[in-house]
């Protein structure tokens, strides 16, 4: 039982780590050359973390649904710091430009995250995707 319970504790407190897109929204329309604010949220968390990092990328999608590009990220817009600020819900407002040329149709905005988590610490990484559709 005790060596059941650890593996699923440390899972538990992994996922309590990942973060979500709540700006843009599924489906939005953005516009090529534009500037954009993209929210990056994260949760209450149960263990103590500390946030490393995060990369804003932009792919095109060659299918509907989109292919999975938690591995191939695209076109990398952000690459810094995240400081989520508030209580429960915290998040981070980082604005980009997305590319002038970029073709028409859905496209997946990715969220690379790197976070270290407990007292060892450990490295988390996760990656949340949001897909939108790019107009000229």
């Amino acid at each position: 039982m005790k060596f059941t319970l650890v593996p699923l504790t440390l899972a538990l407190c992994a996922f309590a780590q990942n973060i979500a897109i709540s700006a843009p929204t599924p489906g939005q329309s953005l516009f090529v050359g534009q500037s954009l604010m993209v929210q990056v949220q994260k949760g209450d968390t149960l263990t103590g973390s500390k946030d490393l990092a995060i990369a804003i990328a932009i792919a095109h999608c060659n299918q509907d649904p989109c292919e999975d590009h938690s591995q191939d990220l695209g076109t990398v817009l952000y690459t810094g710091p995240y400081t989520p600020q508030g209580n429960a819900l915290q998040f981070q407002n980082i604005s980009v430009v997305l590319p002038s040329q970029f073709p028409n149709g859905p496209a997946v905005i990715s969220v690379a995250h790197a976070v270290l988590i407990g007292a060892g610490p450990f490295l988390g990484t996760d990656v949340a995707n949001v897909t939108v559709n790019m107009r000229m």
